[in-house]
């Protein structure tokens, strides 16, 4: 007659034993993984916006013609806070302002509810307008971007050069916080 043990079961200690290890496990994977997910979801939000702009920037040049980059909450005129979302439009007259007559080429959503971004440029303006040279009306700056956790290592900064191209901050002294184009570090809660 085989006893249970040597069919290759395991008793009920061993189970509760192994199930035990199995949950402190997943107990530590659990933040990294969290904190994974948030990275991303950040990041992807900066692509979506990276790509905004290179393609105002492109369809300025391509078609010869004024386009607006500007904080949108409904998707249709212009507003004056980034976090709500944002659209791109032919700015036909150039006024920053999208007329119902002028083109919306894509919308961005809204930011997920605590995140913040802020345009700062040399310019007082708060939409971004790039000519149809491909260049900004003297606009350069940077858009800076804070995660709902408020952690600025947690978020990113696109910044956009005198030419109108746009770039990612980097984080140049390694503290593990981008920075703007002058070199200051991204500061979430604060104006940079």
């Amino acid at each position: 007659m085989h006893t249970l043990r040597n069919l290759g079961a395991f008793t009920l200690v061993e189970l509760i034993f192994s199930i035990a290890i199995l949950a402190i496990v997943i107990a530590l994977a659990a933040p990294s993984m969290s904190d994974l997910h948030r990275r991303h979801r950040n990041e992807s939000t900066g692509r979506q916006l990276f790509d905004l702009i290179s393609l105002g920037r492109g369809k300025a040049y391509g078609h010869g013609q004024v386009y607006t980059l500007c904080p949108s909450k409904d998707g249709q005129s212009c507003g004056d806070d980034w976090g709500r979302g944002a659209m791109l439009f032919v700015d036909s007259d150039s006024s920053g302002e999208r007329a119902a007559t002028e083109k919306i080429e894509r919308v961005m959503p809204a930011l997920p509810a605590g995140a913040s971004l802020q345009w700062r440029s040399f310019s007082p303006k708060t939409f971004l307008q790039f000519r149809p040279d491909g260049l900004t009306n003297n606009q350069n700056g940077n858009f800076a971007y804070c995660p709902p956790n408020g952690k600025a290592s947690h978020g990113w900064i696109i910044v956009l050069n005198a030419t109108g191209r746009p770039y990612y901050g980097r984080d140049s002294d390694g503290d593990g916080i981008v920075e703007t184009g002058s070199g200051k570090n991204l500061a979430c809660g604060s104006v940079i």
